[in-house]
């Protein structure tokens, strides 16, 4: 079994802390907005989609374009 003095969990946790901020920074900064079109597309089809119950089987779904 492996002992830790509190230095070596201090260095650990520093570790961490600079790992996760690098993790969430670098996501934030390449944070990308869907294009209108995407967005457009996206609402045209929920538009048109429909789901309906069935005994027979749980869900339809169709899209009704």
């Amino acid at each position: 079994m492996t002992n830790f003095t509190p230095e070596d969990l201090m260095d650990l946790t520093k570790m961490e802390k600079e790992m996760m901020d690098e993790l969430y920074a670098s996501s934030i900064e390449d944070h990308e907005e869907p294009s209108n079109k995407t967005v457009n597309f996206l609402l045209a089809y929920s538009k048109a989609l429909s789901i309906r119950k069935s005994s027979a089987t749980n869900n339809i779904r169709l899209v009704l374009n």
